[in-house]
């Protein structure tokens, strides 16, 4: 029996404690010319600003130039500045973003992954402005990108013409190093230690920087290389309820645990040319290159009460009509090893230049080539044994609890390898971009300057894989494990804390089942080798778009009041072509986005902005396949369909959003701000996954078979509006010891809902929390700094429409996350460091609410019990 559980964790809430003061390297406020960001105006003097000998170093010094960016853009963004060379105040790009005002995460096999902006994971992914993919996706992996390598990151809410089209939500600019951001010979690096506790496993990181500049001859010349590893080892355990059926009483389908078990490497080298023959032209060269490997198990244990001789059934006492516990004699019951081998390579390279025509104009071309190729394989054998006794209670206190009887599930003999399922796939992606970019700045008058550019890309997205069949076992006795030496191991202990109530249990071992296929294979009569690809799972997606864009930044008075900001229009021009699995077409839409800002700065320290933009996203070519997989009912399932599906959907359009923001700042000196933002985006065709009933073939007594089928959707109608408020300080003011202290604290209110397309009434938007905070507690003195921080969002819907007797929505409780960062450096080229995360070792439940789908029956139960890693750092860093 094979499983797609998806895992998400989201993580909130922090507190924040600091300990040592490092130089920092200030970050320009402005975007780079050529970054296809609109550029900041340079932050004007701040009369609030401390004493001119205080020296701002360390995390004082990051969060300055955040300040500062976010201060003097004309878009709202807000930013993330690396302390030092390799030094982010997280370890990951995605574990910093979760303190970022209204960014909200996910996590799952030991890392933070998805990053959502305002509720919404549509998110643009640039590096140093140029797009940057995985994939068949739209954005890139942010995890993939090592923290040793980056400058900052910027976090743009509201857009500009001149930005890629691409983020309803939001675009993440991840912003690099290059070699004339230093003043000359610079050699950095680090590494650490990382410690998993649920795990019990060691694993670490490390990375270095090298970067030097010359006058020779023929100019200026700046050269500049990075490299990064990573190596983690991480352990996810679950304990769930499936899905309800039967009669008269339901009862889940299917009831267990899993351990997920992995061992994660990434790898990352960047390099970066600078060459400025005079100070009116620059050309550059840059080149990244990531790699993600990944070996990981998913050892399942799997409980079915209706397969065997079902002695007793409890019903709840709620009223809902489902099940509260059963007893099952002789029991068929599973266990599973789904075994992952997945990687990813992604390349980027660019040359481009910079050419000040005079001092009024510069003029900027850059070429862009991405390539992103993305194999996997997995193989899954199902192993059985009889229980003469399982009794289950469905809902101990939130989670499920299985008491197993007259059976020893650590005996290798008692196991029997029935069912294998064998497939493998890849995906791969190629773009070549080139855009040009003129602006000219006016001296004096109401037009500051303008802007105006193109850009054209070509990308060719391809997928092929193997079809999830199961393949039987011809012995319908099935295969003694003990006969196949090397195939048995043992899962790992203390499910969910001990919770679910089984402990260690016999299943096939994820690294003997990936390195010895054909002997799996052969025990199910199948030949050696990998299967070929399915000619109906494969699909190839060609995509042009043409990108012009007029921008002009205007300023006036308006009394005693300076005003400016930036007005345009960006219009793209997208063609698709698509083909697979007997589905061709071609599509051709034009989209007119203008957008335009406005600061008035009400006096030094208060300013407020308004802001205006059409924006869209395109569907993800792997939500296009028009590739769907039919899984038939078994005997031990739900009969209410004759089976499941899921597929993409080659009929989706893209996202449309028209957004209105307004923001109040108030900055008391460099390092701290008052800031309240409030928004309303209009959207138009969001997409989510939604299941249906659709035909698929015939019953046996000649009528159609009816499938529940899950695929991405084109919504209706829908809005998505709320408030943030930010607030950090360092409280300079306090007496000795007591000066180091400092507090960041931020704060989200979401409300998303969009036109559910199987109901057409309108429900809220997947993934968004209605609330969100960051609480941070810093301290910087004496050579010490350490940070708190404390995370924390509320409920939010998973999913809808599940199949079953039970609720339809999947709903996720409240999520919070502690994290610990310190540091101490007792000479200046020197930092020890110590980090710790996960020190409330959260509990993450979700849970089945709402009406059927299949009854229209409300009810409430749970769903999953999910427990990760807590994680202990060790490490330093040197530069020179």
């Amino acid at each position: 029996m094979a499983f797609d559980r998806r895992s998400l964790m989201t993580a909130a809430s922090a507190l924040a404690l600091g300990m040592a003061a490092m130089p920092a390297i200030a970050q320009d406020a402005a975007a780079d010319a050529n970054s296809g960001t609109a550029t900041a105006t340079q932050p004007a003097p701040d009369p609030g600003a401390a004493s001119k000998d205080i020296v701002v170093t360390g995390v004082r010094a990051s969060l300055s130039s955040a300040q500062s960016i976010r201060r003097n853009s004309v878009q709202i963004v807000d930013s993330i500045v690396a302390q030092d060379i390799g030094k982010l105040p997280d370890n990951t790009v995605s574990d910093a973003l979760q303190r970022v005002t209204g960014v909200q995460v996910s996590r799952g096999r030991g890392e933070t992954s998805g990053v959502d902006i305002r509720g919404l994971p549509n998110v643009a992914t640039l590096i140093n402005g140029r797009e940057v993919f995985t994939g068949t996706g739209r954005g890139v992996a942010l995890q993939d990108i090592p923290a040793e390598l980056l400058a900052g990151v910027d976090v743009y809410k509201t857009s500009t013409p001149d930005i890629i089209e691409g983020g309803v939500a939001g675009v993440i600019d991840i912003r690099l190093h290059r070699p004339f951001d230093f003043d000359g010979f610079r050699v950095a690096g680090g590494g650490r230690a990382v410690y998993s506790d649920q795990a019990n496993k060691w694993g670490y990181l490390g990375g270095g920087l090298i970067s030097d500049r010359w006058e020779t001859g023929i100019g200026e010349i700046g050269l500049m290389a990075g490299a990064s590893y990573n190596r983690r080892k991480y352990e996810d355990q679950t304990a769930f309820d499936f899905v309800y059926s039967g009669a008269p009483t339901p009862t889940p389908d299917t009831v267990g645990g899993i351990y997920t078990d992995g061992d994660r490497r990434r790898m990352a080298y960047n390099v970066s040319a600078q060459w400025r023959p005079s100070d009116k032209i620059e050309f550059y060269a840059d080149g990244l290159y990531t790699q993600y490997k990944e070996r990981y198990g998913v050892n399942f244990f799997i409980g079915l009460p209706k397969a065997g001789n079902m002695t007793s059934v409890t019903p709840r006492s709620d009223g809902s009509g489902l099940a509260q516990s059963s007893v099952t004699e002789n029991a068929y019951t599973l266990t599973s090893k789904q075994a992952f081998e997945n990687k990813t390579t992604t390349w980027q390279a660019d040359v481009g230049t910079k050419w000040h025509v005079d001092d009024r104009t510069l003029f900027t071309t850059e070429l862009v080539y991405n390539r992103s190729r993305v194999p996997n394989r997995n193989v899954i054998v199902d192993t059985s044994f009889n229980a003469p006794e399982l009794a289950i209670d469905f809902d101990k206190g939130g989670t499920p609890n299985v008491n197993i009887s007259g059976v020893d599930l650590t005996d290798p003999s008692n196991f029997y390898i029935r069912t294998l399922f064998d497939n493998h796939g890849v995906d791969t992606s190629r773009q070549w971009a080139w855009r040009g970019d003129l602006q000219h700045d006016f001296d004096g008058g109401f037009l500051t300057n303008f802007k105006i550019g193109a850009r054209y890309t070509n990308r060719r997205a391809t997928s092929q894989a193997t079809l999830s069949i199961p393949i039987g076992n011809p012995d319908p006795n099935g295969t003694p494990v003990t006969s196949v030496p090397g195939f048995a191991s043992l899962s790992p202990g203390g499910l969910v804390d001990g919770k679910l109530g089984i402990d260690h249990f016999v299943l096939g071992d994820t690294n003997f089942l990936l390195d010895n296929p054909d002997t799996i294979r052969a025990i199910f009569g199948q030949p050696d080798g990998a299967r070929p690809y399915d000619p109906a799972l494969s699909f190839f997606d060609n995509e042009r778009t043409y990108a012009f864009y007029a921008q002009a930044g205007y300023h006036f008075d308006l009394g005693n009041v300076p005003v400016d900001g930036v007005a345009g229009v960006r219009v793209v021009n997208t063609v698709e072509s698509l083909s697979g699995n007997g589905v061709s077409g071609r599509s051709n839409y034009v989209n007119a986005l203008p957008s335009a800002t406005l600061r008035a700065k009400l006096s030094d320290k208060l300013q407020a902005r308004l802001a205006f933009g059409k924006t869209i996203t395109r569907p993800d070519f792997a939500a296009l396949n028009p590739l769907t997989g039919y899984t038939p009912s078994g005997s031990t399932g739900t009969q209410t369909y004759a089976g499941t599906g899921s597929g993409g959907n080659p009929a989706l359009q893209p996202i449309k959003s028209t957004a209105y923001d307004a923001s109040l700042e108030y900055y008391f000196n460099r390092t701290s701000s008052l800031t309240a933002t409030g928004f309303y985006h209009k959207l138009n065709g969001y997409i989510q996954t939604y299941a249906a009933p659709e035909v698929h073939g015939t019953n046996t007594d000649g009528s159609d078979a009816i499938y529940l089928v899950s695929r991405p959707r084109n919504t209706g109608s829908g809005k998505l509006y709320g408030a943030e408020l930010a607030y950090q300080q360092f409280f300079d003011f306090l007496p000795g010891p007591l000066s180091g202290l400092g507090a960041q604290i931020n704060g989200t209110y979401l409300i998303g809902t969009t036109q559910d397309p199987t109901t057409l009434q309108q429900a809220k938007l997947q993934q968004v929390s209605k609330y969100s905070y960051n609480v941070v507690a810093i301290y910087e003195k004496y050579g010490f700094s350490a940070r708190l921080a404390y995370n924390w969002r509320s409920s939010f819907v998973d999913s809808y429409n599940s199949g079953g007797s039970q609720g339809g929505t999947i709903k996720v409780k409240p999520i919070q996350q502690l994290d610990f960062s310190g540091s101490y450096s007792p000479v200046d080229w020197l930092t020890l460091t110590f980090d710790a995360t996960n020190l409330l070792d959260r509990t993450y439940h979700d849970r089945f609410t709402g009406t059927s789908v299949t009854t229209g029956v409300s009810s409430d139960v749970p769903r999953d019990t999910r427990t990760y890693d807590r994680t202990f750092e060790f490490g330093a860093r040197f530069k020179f």
